[in-house]
């Protein structure tokens, strides 16, 4: 059973939990943490989720354990569990928090050169991982493959200024 820690509308614990899964009371939020990796030819480090999971398209991202008060350490360990990727927290670049009504993500950037045949996916979560650009992706997005909301994150790091460093 995985615990999730309830926050309020400004970000702050509340000191209640929820099981992963339960819907989310009104009025509360949960913290997501999602990676856009990106490489030297410009290129996006994109998941394959297992079919078990939904076997659409999208980047790397998870949940927020319980306890876990260090976002960036959460997405260290999610790349780390996913996809097998070790990473540091100097690596990694947040680009901002996008708000949703049931939750907030902690939207991260980083650059690698890792070759796929190189990290070791985690079968429950992860089918595969392939380096796409941005107009493949585009159109998995077309054809209804790629997550939307992933890809609404996937642009909000192409947009910003950490990209174009």
């Amino acid at each position: 059973m995985e615990l999730l820690d309830l926050y309020d509308r400004e970000l702050k614990l509340t000191g209640k939990t929820i099981e992963r899964g339960q819907p989310i009371p009104r009025g509360f939020q949960i913290p997501i943490v999602a990676a856009i990796i990106h490489n030297d030819e410009n290129q996006f480090l994109i998941q394959k989720v297992a079919a078990r999971k939904g076997n659409y398209y999208a980047t790397t991202a998870g949940h927020v354990q319980s306890g876990e008060t260090d976002f960036t350490r959460a997405m260290l360990r999610e790349l780390k569990e996913e996809i097998g990727l070790s990473a540091t927290k100097s690596e990694l670049e947040l680009v901002k928090i996008r708000r949703y009504e049931y939750k907030f993500t902690f939207l991260y950037l980083m650059k690698s050169n890792v070759p796929v045949e190189m990290l070791r996916l985690q079968p429950d979560e992860v089918e595969s991982v392939k380096w796409m650009s941005l107009d493949e992706i585009e159109v998995l997005c077309s054809q209804g493959l790629f997550n939307r909301t992933h890809y609404r994150l996937l642009r909000d790091c192409v947009e910003s200024d950490f990209f174009r460093k």
